[in-house]
């Protein structure tokens, strides 16, 4: 007769098991985290697309209770139609992150304003000095912006009044809203190691290329060979940004830098002086001014 034995039974795993399945969760998450990453930073560029969705749909309504004119690009605590963009559309917006403006005072230049809500970027630079909003204005193209800070009066307030909407030749192709961020001169002199060809358009002197293709086009007018995608942000453009070629905010200084920030792989949303907004490579804003790649200038 054969005597039947018991199999030894396992209570629990043995080292070079235990190493092994630890071996195999490292490689999963190697192989995950980063796709996770992905998604979070997808999910961010999409709810910022969202807001500038928001902030054009917004203005739309705004140009329709204002005889189809852009918001103005600066106004210092002048009634709705006056006053700067950012508070000129609050009551179209439901949850703009802030309160209430009246004519002037806090809600004028809370710097709370926007850090919540459609007028911030979830992608903004954390640990940065913001203000009111991590979106700029195209405020040269879209307002009546005499080049320097020292406008006209309008009512007795310093103001940029928007155009007619009948001003903008190609609303669909032409930026009014972008991520967009300061740098001053310390944050200039960053960008400057990082792309030493970052002061490309500052000459403030390109002229004639609003009209067949950019050939008119005489001065500092590009294309450019400066590289956006490496741009850093100090803190928030609080209201406008420039374009290359044409005003004096593209240069670095005390309060100057302002420029489109690509935030979202390698490239930013765009809200357009139609209302629609898409995401667009950072290299857009290299194209020469008033060719039809140009999509930052007023031009055929």
């Amino acid at each position: 007769m054969f005597q039947r034995t018991n199999a030894v039974r396992k209570d629990g795993f043995t080292l070079i098991e235990l190493l092994v399945v630890i071996a195999i969760i490292a490689i999963l998450a190697a192989i995950l985290f980063p796709v996770f990453a992905q998604a979070r930073a997808k999910a961010r560029a999409i709810a910022c697309l969202s807001h500038l969705k928001q902030l054009g749909t917004a203005t739309m309504m705004y140009m329709q209770d204002y005889d189809e004119t852009y918001p103005s690009g600066w106004g210092e605590g002048a009634p709705a139609g006056g006053t700067i963009w950012r508070i000129s559309l609050q009551p179209y917006i439901q949850k703009y992150g802030g309160h209430a403006n009246t004519a002037g005072g806090a809600s004028y230049d809370s710097s709370t304003m926007g850090q919540s809500g459609v007028f911030s970027c979830p992608d903004r630079s954390a640990g940065r000095s913001y203000g009111p909003v991590s979106y700029g204005y195209n405020n040269s193209q879209l307002a009546m912006y005499n080049g320097n800070w020292n406008s006209p009066l309008v009512n007795g307030v310093h103001a940029y009044p928007g155009y007619p909407q009948a001003h903008i030749k190609r609303p669909s192709d032409m930026a009014m809203y972008a991520d967009a961020g300061e740098t001053g001169n310390a944050g200039a002199a960053a960008n400057r190691g990082l792309d030493p060809n970052y002061d490309q358009g500052g000459g403030n002197n390109c002229v004639g290329y609003e009209t067949n293709n950019g050939q008119n086009a005489t001065g500092d007018c590009g294309p450019y060979d400066y590289k956006p995608e490496v741009w850093q942000e100090r803190w928030s453009p609080d209201w406008s940004f420039a374009v290359p070629g044409t005003t004096e905010r593209w240069r670095a200084n005390s309060d100057g830098g302002r420029r489109p920030i690509s935030r979202h792989s390698q490239g930013f949303n765009i809200c357009y002086a139609d209302g629609h907004a898409k995401w667009s490579r950072g290299s857009v804003l290299k194209a020469k001014v008033g060719s039809s790649q140009d999509v930052f200038h007023n031009h055929d």
